[in-house]
């Protein structure tokens, strides 16, 4: 896509530096493939909280019968 924006020089040169990127439509093309990967990893890290959270009311009244402990072991012995 073309298009023509006003960029903060001094950010560009700043990440011209840090990046391995020769120009500066490639050092934005960076940079917008970075801030999606870590936003997407943000939302899947909140995903996983929610869901933890989720599973911890689930089974916030239930005793297992063993122990936490022993429950892991068998665990890691079946593997």
């Amino acid at each position: 896509m073309r298009t023509n924006i006003v960029l903060n020089d001094e950010l560009v040169r700043e990440a011209m530096r840090y990046s391995k990127a020769k120009t500066k439509s490639a050092v934005i093309e960076e940079a917008l493939t970075t801030l999606v990967r870590v936003r997407a990893e943000e939302r899947r890290r909140a995903a996983y909280r929610d869901r933890l959270k989720a599973l911890g009311q689930k089974t916030a009244g239930v005793t297992p019968r063993e122990s936490s402990l022993t429950l892991l072991r068998r665990d890691r012995e079946s593997r």
